[in-house]
């Protein structure tokens, strides 16, 4: 996901908008038609619901209707933005602005240079005394932002010097670890899982970072979070879906792999079903993964009728 690059006076009403990260919402849209399920509800998508729509962009008043502090707070805004460090400092030491003034979406000069990377403009905010905890409206934080639009240098600071909350969600329950964990940023899992971040937070939905690796077929991260004998691979999402569940679902054979090498109680999870009925087992054989159908077997799953009165042996249509 790129950020969005409008051009703006310091006269114009709306700073720059920075998307929410969508999780999988593509992936999980294929799924909704191939499985033809019933209920939006069963169809329950496991993403980050996106940032509030921009208002449209209405004709920029006069400068002499705006009133001059917030004149100077757009431009300190677009500066954080374009990453000009010359007018960060001259508008801090000659107006004394407040460092954490905030634009409509309640953004930060911090948070803005976060989501672009401009390590310098970064560092100067929190020298001065930048709250590395501010958040959007979202509940995005610049630790969130940074991680994001991986920026592993900003993040390492963020964390390592100025201690900011490694756990700080937006308001659909996303954490810094959920991007991570979804966009293959082995780094700064690292550097998260390092900073004590709970491996096992929760979206709303019920998803769990390791989820989200899974289900993009990141395995490293996956072996990253199962080698801190923290991570939970029971927990089942609101809809049911289970870890084991989107590994077959996605065709990643070879994370399924590692889950039978090193997980002991694997087994325990071959029939875990989703809200519609369907197993692992009953996923492999609909999508024609044979391979993995010939694993699941080997560790006698059920082949009867499933809560949904559909069995895995059905002819696909």
């Amino acid at each position: 996901m790129q950020l969005t690059t409008t051009s703006m006076n310091i006269d114009s009403t709306h700073l720059t908008s920075i998307p929410e990260v969508n999780h999988q919402e593509e992936k999980e849209n294929d799924e909704k038609i191939e499985d033809n399920l019933s209920s939006s509800k069963t169809n329950k998508v496991l993403s980050h619901s996106p940032s509030p729509s921009p208002s449209p962009r209405l004709p920029p008043p006069s400068s002499s209707s705006i009133p001059p502090d917030r004149i100077l707070n757009q431009k300190f805004h677009v500066a954080a933005l374009t990453g000009n460090l010359n007018i960060l400092q001259e508008l801090l030491t000659k107006s004394h602005l407040p460092i954490d003034c905030r634009d409509k979406e309640n953004s930060t000069a911090l948070l803005l240079s976060c989501a672009r990377g401009h390590y310098s403009c970064v560092e100067y905010l929190l020298i001065n005394n930048a709250d590395p905890n501010a958040r959007r409206i979202t509940g995005a934080s610049p630790l969130y932002f940074a991680v994001l639009y991986h920026h592993t240098r900003i993040v390492e600071l963020l964390l390592n010097k100025y201690k900011a909350i490694v756990d700080l969600s937006t308001f659909d329950g996303s954490t810094p670890l959920h991007v991570a964990c979804e966009h293959g940023f082995t780094d700064i899992v690292q550097l998260l899982i390092n900073s004590q971040a709970n491996i096992n937070a929760k979206m709303n939905d019920g998803t769990t970072a390791i989820m989200l690796a899974c289900q993009n077929g990141h395995l490293s991260i996956v072996q990253m979070l199962i080698s801190t004998k923290q991570c939970n691979i029971s927990i089942q999402r609101l809809d049911g879906n289970t870890t084991l569940f989107l590994i077959v679902q996605y065709g990643h054979e070879s994370i399924f792999d590692y889950f039978i090498e090193t997980i002991d109680d694997i087994k325990d999870l071959m029939d875990f079903a989703r809200e519609d009925g369907a197993t692992p087992l009953f996923k492999a054989c609909q999508k024609g993964y044979d391979s993995l159908v010939k694993k699941l077997l080997k560790y006698k799953p059920n082949l009867g009728l499933l809560k949904n009165g559909e069995s895995v042996c059905r002819k696909k249509n």
